[in-house]
């Protein structure tokens, strides 16, 4: 049995969405020097919280660069992760803003750009795409 793989280039909003994870990644960055500068929370100097940055930096970049190669698994995680993540969100954006304003305007931009990235993958051309994409098994006829 042979197993043919039929799929397009991926089009250009996905290339955009996996741009995206990487800026909120980089946004992600800019937030723990902030933490680091302007509150008593050490998001740097700490090694835990250090490990677990860079841990989540490759996890999602991960995702990200999977993102840009077409690959429907990595979409799907990233929405799982979101939602999940999205369940604290408003105490730790509460929280944030009480600490330092700038610290709690810079998650919400980033969260905003997050949502952004699963409205690209999971809608319109995106969505379609993924749709499209299929494995055809024809029958070995050598």
């Amino acid at each position: 049995m042979e197993i043919e793989i039929y799929k397009t280039e991926v089009p250009k909003k996905i290339k955009q969405a996996s741009i995206l994870v990487y800026v909120s990644l980089l946004i992600g960055l800019i937030k723990s020097v902030l933490y680091e500068t302007m509150t008593d929370q050490k998001m740097l100097s700490d090694p835990k919280s250090l490990t677990i940055g860079i841990l989540t930096i490759l996890i999602i970049g991960f995702f990200g660069y999977k993102i840009g190669k077409g690959k429907n698994w990595a979409r799907i995680t990233l929405l799982v992760l979101f939602i999940i993540g999205m369940l604290g969100v408003p105490f730790i954006i509460m929280t944030e803003f009480q600490m330092n304003p700038i610290i709690g305007i810079v998650s919400v931009v980033q969260m905003l750009i997050q949502l952004y990235v699963l409205i690209i993958l999971f809608s319109g051309e995106s969505k379609n795409w993924f749709k499209e994409q299929r494995i055809k098994t024809t029958p070995n006829n050598a």
